[in-house]
C-alpha cells in the first residue's frame, strides 16, 4: 500500500482530527485483540519483565493501550497512560525530522558541510547527509567525555553534569580525536553525530532547538504531552506526568533510582520526553504532508549509500527493514539508563506500536519480539528469565553458597526459560560488590571465572573483588592475566601500574 497523503490541515484542525479519530478508534477496538495484548504484557510484568506503558494501533484501529507498574519510587506511584518517559534514541527522528523542515525552509542542504554551522569543529568533509546516516566516522563521545569530562566526579553528580551540546562541540574541538573512518566509507552508529545535528538546528534556524521542535513538530502535530526536556535532577512540577527510571537490586526487590547522569542534558540523540498516546499521533502524522513533502519523508525511509555504492539499513532517524511478511517497515529503539523505548511502524501496512519502560528489568527487548509477533498473529514468548536476576533472589534467600548449588543444578536442567551468560553472572558478582558483600561478589566472581576460563574479563573482574577484599596479591595476579590475554584492555594496565607503583 502506498503511503497515505492528506492535504494539509490547519493546526487547530488537525487536532480536533487527531482527537476525534483516536477516540474513535479507542471506542472500536476488538476485545479479543485486546486481550492478547493485555494477557502478554500481564504476565511479563507479572514476570518482573515490564515495567511501563504500551499501545497498538493495526489496520486503522487502535486495538490495545496499556500501563503497568510504576512511575517513581519516591513516592511510589503507578503509572498511566499520561505518563511521559525518556525516548532515548527514538528522540533520534525528530532530529531528523528538524532538519527535514529546515531543509524545506531552504535554512540548510543536506550536502552542506557542517563546519558552516559549527566552524571549530577539526573534521573536514563531514555533510549534514552523514550525520543523519550515520556515516560520517566521529568519534564517539560519550567515551570522550568519559575519559576527559571532571574524572574525578561520579556520574551522577550534579557538580559533573555538561551543560549541553556545547560542552560536547568544545570537547571535539579541543581534543581533536581522529575519525573512525573517511566520511561516507562506513556505517557507524554515532550518537555524536545526532548530537552536533541538535546544535545544528538552533544554529540554522536562530531558535533553541526546544523552541523548534516545539513550534514546527510537537505543536502541529499536537503532541501536548512531548517535550524536548531540559532535565532536571529529581522530581520537577512542570513535568508531574514524568516517568522516573528506576532499578531492581541483586536481591529481586529493592529498587534504587536509576534516572540521573552527567551526560543527561545533551540533545538530538536524546532529550525527548512523550507517552504512547502522542507517539501515535506522531505515527499518523507521518502518513501525511503536514510537515514536510511526501518526497522529503520518501527520502527519509531511503537507505544510505556509501562511497563504495553499499546501502546500509537506515535512512534519517529510522532503520528501514521488512516485517515478517516482507513489507517495508522502519523503526527504533531507545536505550539509556533504565530506560527501555522502542517504535514500530509497519509503513505499508498501516501497523504501529509503541513501548515504552523505565525500570532495568531484563526483558525488555524481548517483550518487543513478542508484541512483534502478536502483531503477525504469530506465537509469542515471553522472554527467559535472566541468571542475574533469579541468581540474585537465591543468594538473598540463602546465601552465596546456596545460589551457586542452585546455578549448578539450573545449569545441568538447560532450562530455555533463563538466560545463562557470562555477562550476567559477571554483573550479579558487581551488583554483590557494590552493595558491600565483598565476600559474596568474590565468590560470585570466582564462579564467573571457573565457569568461562577463556575470558579475559572475568579475571579483571575477579581482581576487582579480590582487591576490595584486600588481597593485593592476589588482584594482581588476576590483572596480570587478564592483560596478558588482551592487550588492549587499558583499564586492567592502569590497575596494574597502579599496584605496582604502590608497592614500590
Amino acid at each position: 500500500m502506498e503511503i497515505m497523503r492528506h492535504a494539509p490541515m490547519s493546526n487547530q484542525t488537525l487536532g480536533s482530527f487527531l482527537f476525534l479519530f483516536l477516540l474513535s478508534s479507542c471506542q472500536a477496538q476488538p476485545p479479543e485483540e485486546a486481550n492478547k495484548y493485555e494477557k502478554y504484557l500481564s504476565e511479563a510484568h507479572a514476570r518482573g519483565q515490564f515495567n511501563g506503558t504500551a499501545l497498538v494501533f493495526d489496520d486503522g484501529k487502535l486495538v490495545y493501550q496499556g500501563a503497568f507498574g510504576i512511575r517513581s519510587i519516591d513516592p511510589i506511584d503507578s503509572l498511566d497512560l499520561n505518563s511521559q518517559f525518556r525516548l532515548a534514541s527514538v528522540s533520534k527522528q525528530f532530529t531528523a525530522m528538524a532538519i527535514m523542515i529546515l531543509k524545506e525552509q531552504g535554512k540548510l542542504r543536506y550536502d552542506q558541510d557542517v563546519r558552516d554551522f559549527i566552524p571549530e569543529l577539526p573534521y573536514e568533509g563531514i555533510t549534514i547527509r552523514h550525520l543523519l546516516h550515520h556515516t560520517s566516522g566521529l568519534p564517539e563521545y560519550e567515551r570522550l567525555m568519559d575519559e576527559n569530562w571532571k574524572t574525578e566526579l561520579k556520574y551522577d553528580d550534579p557538580a559533573r553534569y555538561t551543560n549541553g551540546n556545547a560542552d560536547v562541540v568544545k570537547l571535539l574541538a579541543e581534543l581533536k580525536a581522529p575519525l573512525f573512518f573517511k566520511p561516507g566509507e562506513k556505517w557507524q552508529y554515532s550518537n555524536a553525530g545526532y548530537n552536533l545535528l541538535g546544535t545544528i538546528v538552533a544554529k540554522a534556524s536562530g531558535m533553541s532547538f526546544a523552541d523548534y521542535t516545539k513550534k514546527y513538530i510537537f505543536d502541529p502535530v499536537g503532541m501536548t504531552r512531548t517535550v524536548m526536556y531540559d532535565f532536571v535532577i529529581g522530581a520537577d512540577p512542570k513535568m508531574p506526568d514524568r516517568a522516573y527510571g528506576f532499578q531492581v537490586a541483586w536481591d529481586g526487590t529493592t529498587l534504587s533510582p536509576s534516572d540521573s547522569h552527567y551526560l543527561n542534558h545533551g540533545q538530538g540523540e536524546d532529550g525527548v520526553y512523550s507517552t504512547v498516546g502522542d507517539l501515535l499521533k506522531w505515527d499518523r502524522i507521518l502518513y501525511t504532508e503536514e510537515l514536510v513533502t511526501k518526497a522529503t519523508l520518501d527520502e527519509a525511509f531511503t537507505p544510505a549509500v556509501l562511497n563504495n555504492g553499499d546501502t546500509t539499513d537506515y535512512g534519517f532517524g529510522w532503520f528501514i527493514q521488512r516485517s515478517p511478511t516482507g513489507k517495508r517497515m522502519v523503526q527504533h529503539s531507545g536505550g539509556w539508563l533504565s530506560f527501555t523505548t522502542y517504535m514500530f511502524r509497519g509503513i505499508e501496512e498501516d501497523k504501529c506500536f509503541v513501548i515504552l519502560k523505565n525500570s532495568s528489568g531484563i526483558g525488555g527487548w524481548g517483550v518487543i519480539e513478542g508484541i512483534t509477533n502478536l502483531l503477525y498473529d504469530e506465537p509469542a514468548a515471553l522472554p527467559p528469565l535472566s541468571i542475574r536476576v533469579e541468581l540474585g533472589k537465591e543468594v538473598a534467600r540463602g546465601g552465596v553458597e546456596h545460589a551457586i548449588a542452585q546455578y549448578r543444578k539450573w545449569k545441568a536442567e538447560a532450562s530455555p526459560d533463563l538466560i545463562i551468560n557470562e555477562g550476567e553472572l559477571n554483573m550479579l558478582g558487581y551488583e554483590l560488590l557494590w552493595a558491600g558483600r565483598v565476600d559474596d561478589a568474590v565468590a560470585m566472581l570466582r564462579l564467573v571465572m571457573e565457569e568461562y576460563p577463556a575470558s579475559a574479563n572475568v579475571y579483571d573482574s575477579y581482581g576487582d573483588a579480590l582487591l576490595a577484599k584486600g588481597d593485593t596479591a592476589g588482584a594482581l595476579e588476576n590483572f596480570k592475566k587478564c592483560y596478558a590475554m588482551d592487550g588492549t584492555l587499558t583499564a586492567t594496565k592502569k590497575k596494574i601500574d597502579d599496584i605496582e607503583a604502590a608497592g614500590q
